[in-house]
């Protein structure tokens, strides 16, 4: 972050060029104008509720690099033909790199100290993309991973912005110098003379328009079509940088003040705040809704007036915001993490006058930092030649990186190993089942096995890469688990969302014993139910219709397992009348529609089987998971139970199918949540297992532990498929 000069303006508003048209007076306003980006963030991160949209001063900050970037890349070209591609990163590199990788390297140091070992891992994948500058495509990455969606924000998170920024600062000086050769190029075939400025401006005018006009149509689209993603890919940025490149083209060095300019630049400040103050995280964002913070600081950069009292500029110019202008960049990098690490060193972090006390903490670290490192380095003679401040910003990368990866590293082979494995005859469910033979299963006297991290990553990471599709994928996705086709005497086929695909570990177990196939037809957050098809109804629908038609009509399937989660989305009734008594058990159409399929496959002399939906653990969505509630508690484990009635948060259709469906004679219920409750507690921690990998899904090795108890709930409808086949 640099800043430029401009031309005083006269006082009737209209603007005049400094001598030559080069910048010749620094810009105060614009710290100011950093002042309020960086605040603006800081109070949102700190209270998201109040100040809902204030993650608009991002945009702030990247209209206002392009702006600067732009003038002096312009500036380099008009004076010297070309541009210092080398000279100008190495600038950058001297501005940016040292305080960010010390951010970063006490960060990873501060994670394993501070944080449950659960968020190792995630905060050091984030640390290695966030030294090498591509955060932003890691979370853009992460939020289409069905797994990662709901990953809590890691200690770096916000370097993804810095991310943007600095491909920002790679592509932009090629892009104008690739246009300055092809201009001094079509110059030298014409035997014109040397190029002039209005030349200059009118190609990167041209290039920058193009640019900006394709990223915002870009932004609109992919903003509706995939926002999650769209919130951090490059491309949906770009367009907010070339605003800022295309008013200092046109502006040059000059602004409008006077009674209609002042009233400009007070519009555009009140664009941002009411921006900042009135959009949620509901707003489509960036997409068109950027326009308004974005054209806002526009206005602010071209137009305002420095009378005292009433002057956007005066304002924005005095001491107090042009020093937290000048420490913006410090502010930013230093803040994240305290709002990460806050509430693991104490309790008191979520009260009001705590946060005050850290938000001038952060800007005095800030002040400090600004002054005694960034500063000194930025300066630093020894660093002047590019070649020397390449050299020392690939050693810190270096550095940064193999220190996150050490302490982590360290912290986790210094942990205590357990002894317990799987094979253990009361490891996990069987603890349980066995209260005679284990003692008290469910104190972790045994240790844990495996660690909290690793239960974590297992779910970070599918048992069965490719078996469950993604929620808006076409068409049917099949998976084929269990016994070889060759060997298999018929099919189990597996029909659900993402809590279908968790029994997977024992289900494939108990196909290969009974020599069947697993046939795997789920998708995550698809809710196993029929419904009428039409031409605006979901992936999830069309492909449920169409797994119900197939199954109902192959002979080789035996036997259905259906299971899935306790919430679900709203959705209508049954694609026909399924000759239930709705009144009766007091059936909606989101429970019809759930019982289609199982009246479906009954009437087609299938075997189905219905799993109960498990305990829901947490039900606050800003809790823990899990496993980081285990690794914060292994001195105290009955902190992370739950009772059983706080577990029990949504329909349970498919529990509640159980006396729908108790005289067919083909109907086959599961019960699960005795799997990890006892009369009115459900537990974290059963035999040494942890018992869930988030706070609705459970652990893969605690699912495998309870095998053979689902074998012999499973018996009726298995040995009702064998006698069929054996026919």
């Amino acid at each position: 972050m640099t800043s430029t000069s401009s031309a005083e303006a006269t006082a009737s508003g209209r603007p005049y060029p400094a001598a030559g048209g080069a910048p010749t007076r620094f810009q105060p306003e614009i710290q100011g104008l950093r002042a309020l980006a960086v605040l603006v963030v800081l109070l949102y991160h700190f209270w998201p509720d109040r100040l809902t949209g204030g993650y608009v001063g991002v945009d702030v900050f990247f209209v206002i690099s392009g702006y600067l970037i732009t003038a002096h890349l312009f500036k380099e070209a008009v004076k010297t033909g070309g541009v210092r591609l080398g000279q100008f990163w190495a600038r950058r590199i001297r501005r940016l790199l040292p305080l960010s990788l010390l951010v970063l390297l006490l960060t990873a140091i501060s994670a394993v100290l501070i944080l449950p070992s659960t968020a190792w891992q995630a905060t050091l994948r984030q640390i290695i993309a966030s030294t090498l500058y591509v955060q932003n495509w890691i979370l853009a990455a992460d939020a289409v991973e069905y797994s990662k969606a709901d990953e809590r924000a890691t200690a770096v998170q916000h370097f993804w912005t810095l991310s943007v920024e600095e491909q920002f600062y790679i592509l932009w000086p090629v892009l104008l110098a690739l246009t300055l050769m092809v201009l001094a190029f079509r110059q030298r075939r014409s035997g014109a003379p040397a190029l002039e400025r209005r030349q200059i401006r009118a190609a990167f005018l041209w290039v920058v328009g193009l640019l900006g006009a394709s990223s915002l149509a870009f932004s609109i689209y992919y903003t509706a079509a995939a926002p999650a993603q769209a919130y951090f890919v490059t491309p949906t940025r770009i367009w907010e940088f070339t605003l800022g490149a295309i008013a200092a083209l046109v502006l040059g060095s000059r602004q409008f003040s006077g009674r209609w300019g002042n009233l400009l630049g007070w519009t555009g400040f009140l664009m941002i705040a009411a921006a900042a103050v009135f959009y949620t995280d509901a707003t489509p964002f960036p997409g068109w809704t950027a326009l308004v913070p974005t054209l806002g600081t526009v206005l602010v950069l071209a137009c305002g007036g420095r009378e005292p009292g009433t002057g956007v500029h005066w304002w924005l110019s005095l001491r107090p915001a042009t020093a937290i202008g000048d420490w913006s960049y410090a502010i930013y990098l230093w803040h994240w993490p305290v709002v990460i690490f806050s509430p693991y060193i104490s309790d008191a972090a979520r009260f009001w006058y705590v946060k005050v006390l850290l938000i001038l903490g952060i800007i005095g670290l800030s002040a400090l930092s600004t002054r005694f490192f960034e500063t000194p380095i930025r300066r630093a003679k020894i660093l002047l030649p590019t070649w020397r401040t390449m050299v020392a910003a690939g050693a810190g990368m270096v550095l940064v990186i193999v220190s996150g990866i050490a302490a982590v590293s360290t912290m986790q082979s210094g942990a205590a190993d357990s002894t317990l494995t799987e094979d253990h005859p009361c490891y996990g469910y069987q603890a349980l089942a066995n209260p005679e033979e284990c003692g008290a299963p469910f104190e972790g006297e045994l240790g844990l096995f495996p660690s909290p991290a690793v239960v974590t990553e297992q779910y970070q990471e599918e048992a069965f890469p490719g078996c469950q599709a993604e929620e808006d994928a076409p068409g049917v996705q099949e998976c084929w688990l269990g016994a070889q086709e060759s060997e298999a005497d018929g099919t189990i086929a597996v029909f659900g969302d993402s809590h279908a695909t968790m029994w997977l570990p024992a289900l494939d177990e108990i196909a290969q014993e009974q020599e069947k196939q697993l046939l795997v037809l789920t998708r995550s957050a698809c809710t196993p139910r029929g419904g009428e098809v039409g031409d605006d109804s979901s992936e999830c629908l069309k492909a449920n219709a169409e797994i119900i038609d197939q199954l109902s009509e192959d002979e080789s399937v035996d036997t259905v397992v259906i299971a899935a989660s306790q919430r679900h989305f709203e959705f209508g009734g049954p694609s026909r009348d399924l000759g239930l008594d709705a009144e009766e058990y007091d059936l909606d159409d989101s429970a019809l529609a759930m019982y289609e399929p199982i009246q479906r496959w009954l009437e087609a002399d299938k075997d189905v089987v219905v799993f109960g939906e498990v305990p829901r653990m947490s039900n606050d969505e800003q809790e823990e998971t899990l496993p980081e509630c285990v690794a914060l508690n292994e001195d105290d484990l009955s902190a992370c139970n739950e009772t059983l009635e706080d577990t029990r948060v949504g329909d349970r259709w498919l529990t509640r199918s159980a006396e729908v469906f108790a005289d067919a004679e083909d109907y086959h219920f599961v019960p699960t949540e005795d799997l990890v409750c006892r009369e009115d507690t459900c537990y974290a921690v059963l035999g040494g297992a942890i018992t869930y990998s988030d706070n609705s899904h459970l652990a893969r090795t605690f699912v495998r532990s309870t095998t053979a108890e689902l074998t012999d709930r499973m018996e009726p409808a298995l040995s009702g498929s064998l006698a069929g086949n054996s026919q």
